[in-house]
């Protein structure tokens, strides 16, 4: 049985590297059998190898290690990315700058996280994670010093548009990299350590950005940045392992010669910057795979529940500056708002990400042991109502100039739903596509800017010509809708791949 399965799933496109061959049942990509009999133990997929070095076999020490470091630096990306906002007022009576204008750069900042994924995404499983976080840290770095030295709202921008092409890894590659440590009952725990970073850094970094302000100017804020963001490029050089492993060419070999005699790398031979990873598909292959993969539903959906639970966000952020105005807010006061989004995110981070990982084994118990990525969906049901609420209450609240406290609450309720929309995205669609996801998620990311861009762009003539209370009563709706459309995956998902798993092995395979 398990060899009938195994040459299903070769023709249907497996690969071993990511260890679903034998486990994928009727030919649907993402179907995999997770447990062999109901009250056995857990199979772990991907099928580990006998290297020391294979990051399945690392220690807890060693991989939290390394969870640390991409915490770290997803944390100083995501804090350098929507701390400008705060700098807003200070930019706008220096550079002449007007709010509509630094939205555009706000916008195609967005624009550029996404786009970026489509140059960095390749090159990461190809020549290695190490060298791609490294090169994103150096040049989010730089972009710092071209903001912090801006006589012009031009030159501003410029830095603005930098960063978001050096920080675009930060939004796809930690993702990656989880897949890299974890077996897929465990993923969701490494996406909830991931998205509690860009979450920490998105709501702590206004925080500290409004004190700064008030202190010593608006300059010194990317100043800061600059030298934070250098010394996590030296941390990333000198500390973070390499999680790529050629796990297809251990697979490949017979079972029968042992490979746990390799000696493990020695400290100098994991600072080695390039890894060579063996790929199925030339570069320029991987590189365009994220585009081919636009016609499936699920990348689709994935990317516009994802992009407008940002949008929202980014919406929040930059529009903080207009809404608190009524409130008479400086710039501390202002960044202090973000605790509220950041308890909120605290709060529910566990529910999207580790809680669908007992979820799914639950699930797959009751299933006959086999596991259905849609199980990762249930929890963006949650998200709807709270995400919605949020966004009627922050806007609404402050148009009739309630208490300050409510439009606070809102954006507690806003920030809450963010992190399940992150790891249900990244979590469904790489369990969707197994052999490919890192060019899912590269996909997914990209449609997830462009309607944050798109979100970011007209957010401020919406509001100039509808008002700020149907402004948000629509787009409170809107994130209902978007949310609640789940369940159409939840119905039709395992479809949605079966009738995609040709397409599918034909990507894999090239």
């Amino acid at each position: 049985m398990k060899d009938e399965k195994s040459e299903v799933f070769r023709k249907e496109g497996g690969d071993p590297e990511q260890g679903s061959i034998g486990d994928v049942v009727e030919g649907v990509p993402g179907t995999r059998i997770l447990i062999e009999h109901t009250d056995a133990e857990i199979t772990l997929l991907p099928r580990p190898t006998s290297s020391p070095d294979d990051p399945l076999n690392w220690s807890w020490r060693r991989k939290y290690i390394a969870q640390a470091i991409v915490f770290i630096w997803s944390f100083m990306l995501g804090a350098a990315t929507l701390s400008p906002a705060v700098t807003y007022a200070s930019v706008m009576a220096e550079l002449g700058a007007s709010t509509s204008y630094l939205n555009i750069g706000a916008a195609l900042a967005l624009l550029m996280l996404g786009l970026g994924n489509l140059i960095f995404n390749p090159l990461a499983l190809r020549f290695g994670r190490r060298p791609v976080y490294l090169i994103s840290a150096l040049i989010s770095a730089a972009s710092q010093v071209v903001v912090a030295t801006a006589q012009t709202k031009a030159k501003f921008i410029g830095g603005r548009v930098l960063l978001g092409l050096g920080a675009a890894p930060f939004e796809q590659l930690p993702a990656l990299t989880v897949d890299d440590q974890f077996f897929i009952h465990q993923r969701g725990l490494g996406l909830s350590i991931y998205t509690l970073a860009i979450t920490t850094g998105s709501f702590l970094g206004p925080i500290a950005t409004g004190f700064v302000i008030d202190s010593i100017g608006w300059r010194w804020v990317y100043w800061f940045y600059a030298i934070f963001i250098f010394s996590v490029a030296a941390l990333v050089f000198f500390a973070l392992e390499e999680t790529g492993f050629p796990r297809r060419i251990y697979h490949q070999t017979d079972p029968n010669e042992a490979r746990s005699s390799d000696p493990p790398k020695t400290y100098l031979q994991k600072l080695q910057l390039i890894t060579i990873l063996p790929i199925p598909t030339s570069l320029y292959r991987t590189a365009t795979t994220p585009i081919l993969l636009l016609t499936s539903p699920i990348i689709w959906w994935c990317g516009i529940m994802y992009g407008f639970a940002v949008a929202w966000l980014s919406i929040m952020a930059y529009e903080s500056t207009t809404i608190f105005t009524t409130y008479n807010f400086s710039s501390s006061a202002l960044g202090l708002t973000n605790i509220a989004p950041l308890i909120g995110a605290c709060l529910v981070v566990y529910l999207g990400g580790a809680g669908t990982d007992r979820f799914m084994v639950f699930k797959a118990r009751r299933n006959a042991g086999i596991m259905e990525p849609e199980t990762r969906l249930y929890s963006v049901l949650f998200a709807g109502p709270i995400m919605a609420a949020g966004l009627i209450l922050y806007g609404v609240g402050a148009a009739n100039e309630i208490h300050w406290a409510g439009p606070i609450i809102g954006m507690g309720m806003i920030g809450s739903a963010l992190p399940i929309g992150a790891e249900v995205a990244l979590g469904y669609v790489s369990e969707c596509y197994p052999s490919l996801a890192g060019e899912a998620t590269a996909a997914v990311i990209v449609i997830r800017n462009v309607i944050g861009c798109g979100m970011t762009f007209a957010i401020s003539p919406w509001i100039e010509k509808s008002g700020l209370k149907y402004t948000f009563v629509t787009v409170g709706l809107l994130a209902l809708a978007v949310f609640y459309s789940g369940i159409l995956l939840i119905w039709m998902g395992k479809a949605c791949r079966r009738l995609g798993a040709r397409r599918y092995a034909t990507l894999v395979l090239g």
